[in-house]
């Protein structure tokens, strides 16, 4: 699902949270984002399945987060906007990719008509965007 280049303005995204996407995958991100945005997070020693963050980003991604963190408080910007950008770019490159408008649905927690929506708008702005040379590559790895 990851790996694709995205379009987002450098600017929007901190180190700090380049480098979650790195660890725990965009998904992960944004969840954590959205959940801890301006506050500190204290990651645990050991990922386990009784811990908040396991229900939220699943195992994998807790995993991945004490490997890199453990035991750390790390500071999560407040970012979603952006990181809801690169998320709906990420379901266009899908939807391009033969990706169907129900599997995206399921996949991101939106409608079928919410998906056909987001990728008219989605691909409006990008298609403006780059006609203006505003954007700039950002990788979107993890996963």
């Amino acid at each position: 699902m990851m790996g694709a280049p995205g379009q987002i303005p450098a600017h929007y995204l901190p180190d700090s949270v380049q480098e979650l996407i790195e660890v725990v995958g965009l998904a992960a991100t944004l969840v954590i984002v959205e959940e801890r945005g301006g506050i500190r997070l204290c990651v645990p020693a050991r990922a386990t399945p009784d811990h908040w963050l396991a229900d939220r980003i699943g195992m994998p991604a807790l995993t991945a987060l004490v490997e890199r963190y453990q035991n750390e408080e790390i500071e999560v910007a407040r970012c979603v906007a952006a990181l809801r950008a690169v998320q709906e770019q990420q379901i266009v490159r899908e939807a391009e990719a033969g990706a169907s408008n129900a599997t995206l649905a399921r996949r991101y927690g939106y409608t079928e008509r919410g998906i056909r929506k987001l990728r008219r708008r989605v691909e409006g702005e990008l298609a403006d965007a780059t006609a203006q040379g505003q954007l700039f590559a950002f990788e979107t790895a993890g996963g």
